[in-house]
């Protein structure tokens, strides 16, 4: 069964760019969960179906007669009439826990290798986690080519984006916005640790090594006379060549 879901981590409030001013939410509460799951479930059938009105969508496979807009329709509400699930997780303490939870979903393989127990004829034996049954680790055996379909579904398409930000944390907004935010919230503001250094200079304050100090001799200084330009291999053959 296919299980498709996303980890999104927010803050407990919001920067109101009228009045300046960054407005927390309550301490025991936040957003009421029935609402956020109504209102995420709506803004992304809508999507959904915008993206299938410009032809964006790609139907293939088992899925291929969603092309007709008939069965897209019924689809979708299908889905309309499904509860959609959103839970609300307690704040982390600190930035440690953020990177330690993101950390579990972003920069790891789809299975680690000693969940998996072994192989037998043409099944694979591996270790999961029953959370119906308070969570106890449970023995699953299935056929090699399905245990690989599932690894496969993990594997990002070309081009995609696993972690974006948005808000007060995206590219555009981060230097200035999140700043103000700060500020506002009564957060000492600091200089960036590195402000105005050269790369060379950063490098020997974190690894204590000095670039500009002669390898050989240990006592000369090095000086850069020019920079070598890089350049790009030959492209890739798209096509084979008529003589092969």
């Amino acid at each position: 069964m296919e299980h498709p879901h996303l980890h999104t981590i927010i803050p407990a409030g919001g920067w109101n760019e009228t009045t300046q001013y960054w407005k927390a939410s309550k301490k025991k509460f936040f957003i009421p969960v029935k609402v956020i799951s109504a209102v995420f479930k709506g803004k992304f059938l809508w999507l959904l179906k915008q993206a299938y009105r410009d032809n964006e969508l790609k139907f293939e496979g088992e899925i291929k007669p969603l092309q007709l807009k008939c069965n897209f329709k019924r689809w979708v509400n299908e889905l309309y009439d499904k509860k959609w699930v959103v839970y609300a997780k307690k704040p982390f303490r600190n930035a440690v826990h953020i990177i330690q939870y993101l950390g579990r979903y972003s920069h790891r393989v789809a299975i680690s290798n000693h969940r998996i127990e072994g192989i037998e004829g043409d099944k694979i034996a591996f270790k999961w986690k029953n959370y119906q049954d308070h969570g106890k680790q449970k023995t699953m055996r299935i056929p090699a080519q399905e245990f690989i379909r599932r690894f496969l579904l993990h594997v990002l398409p070309k081009g995609f984006c696993k972690i974006r930000y948005y808000g007060i944390f995206s590219s555009r907004n981060r230097k200035d916005v999140l700043l103000k935010c700060r500020k506002a919230m009564g957060y000492k503001v600091s200089k960036p640790k590195f402000a105005g250094l050269s790369w060379q200079e950063v490098l020997q304050l974190i690894s204590g090594i000095d670039v500009s100090v002669c390898p050989a001799c240990k006592s000369g200084k090095m000086k850069v006379f020019t920079d070598l330009k890089g350049y790009r291999g030959p492209p890739y053959l798209t096509k084979p060549s008529a003589a092969l």
